[in-house]
């Protein structure tokens, strides 16, 4: 068999049961355009999905647990324009 892998082995992240990619999500002073800021969010998520999935949208919206019509809706939205629907 191969090494034994110990608690103290592994990262502090996965130990207290954290995520490691979380965000520090901290709210500006002067306050935020949140509808904006998450427009920004899902674009930029659903085009990296829609790249993952070589430009099929109905694979995006599944990467995405979205359904295919809230997916093309958002994309035409963001004007992710140019991908094919299956």
């Amino acid at each position: 068999p191969g090494p034994v892998i110990a608690a103290t082995d592994l990262p502090a992240y996965l130990l207290a049961g954290g995520e490691r990619d979380q965000p520090e999500l901290l709210l500006p002073d002067d306050g935020i355009d949140l509808e904006a800021y998450l427009e920004r969010i899902r674009a930029e998520m659903m085009r990296q999905a829609l790249e993952r999935a070589g430009g099929v949208q109905t694979q995006a919206a599944e990467v995405l647990g979205m359904t295919f019509r809230s997916f093309r809706y958002y994309a035409k939205k963001a004007g992710l324009t140019g991908a094919s629907e299956s």
